[in-house]
């Protein structure tokens, strides 16, 4: 019954029985056996050292898709041709966007306990929510009493000079708050 998650894992994380397992289910669904030497292909795929080359090991690996599993890989087929820049791009920048999916994700959360905000109310609940607001701290200059010039002797007075705090100014929330309140179901 749990055969089926060997499949789903990288053959570097296969223990012994996993392998066994694996050469049998291949041995009698010969298909399955490509299925899954295409998909450790795919992966490897992402240890391409620049765009070009990914880009010319992708266009190897899809050639070697049989006809009878072009319907499995479609979906991966497709989603590759229809982000192929931005994908390639991945391997000459390696930048994800990873960390505003996740973001998003934790707004779908906070969406759903909410039952129904609008845009604006949601927007606003993660802009404006107390303590998650970044904000500029006021500047102070120091203050100067005095010059001294040696130990005890003050060679001039000046008038101390404290210059006025600038008016706060909010940058937005403040991101890792956000998450951690949301973690721990305050939000």
């Amino acid at each position: 019954m749990h055969d089926r998650f060997i499949l789903l894992k990288r053959h570097k994380e296969l223990t012994e029985m996993d392998k066994i397992k694996l050469a049998l289910w291949t041995k009698n669904h010969p298909s399955l056996g490509i299925a899954y030497e295409l998909k450790e292909s795919f992966f490897a795929l992402w240890d391409s050292d620049s765009g070009q080359k990914a880009y010319l090991k992708y266009h190897d690996w899809k050639a070697k898709i049989p006809k009878e599993l072009q319907s499995a890989f479609e979906p991966l087929t497709k989603a590759m041709e229809n982000w192929e820049a931005e994908i390639f791009a991945y391997f000459d920048h390696r930048i994800t966007n990873a960390y505003t999916e996740s973001l998003n994700s934790l707004i779908r959360v906070i969406n759903r306990l909410g039952r129904g905000y609008s845009f604006e109310a949601l927007r606003a609940k993660i802009l404006f929510t107390e303590g998650l607001a970044k904000q500029r701290k006021p500047k102070y200059q120091r203050r100067i009493d005095d010059y001294v010039l040696e130990e005890n002797f003050t060679m001039f007075k000046m008038p101390p000079v404290i210059r006025e705090p600038e008016e706060t100014t909010l940058l937005g929330i403040d991101l890792s708050t956000l998450i951690e309140k949301l973690e721990k179901g305050e939000l």
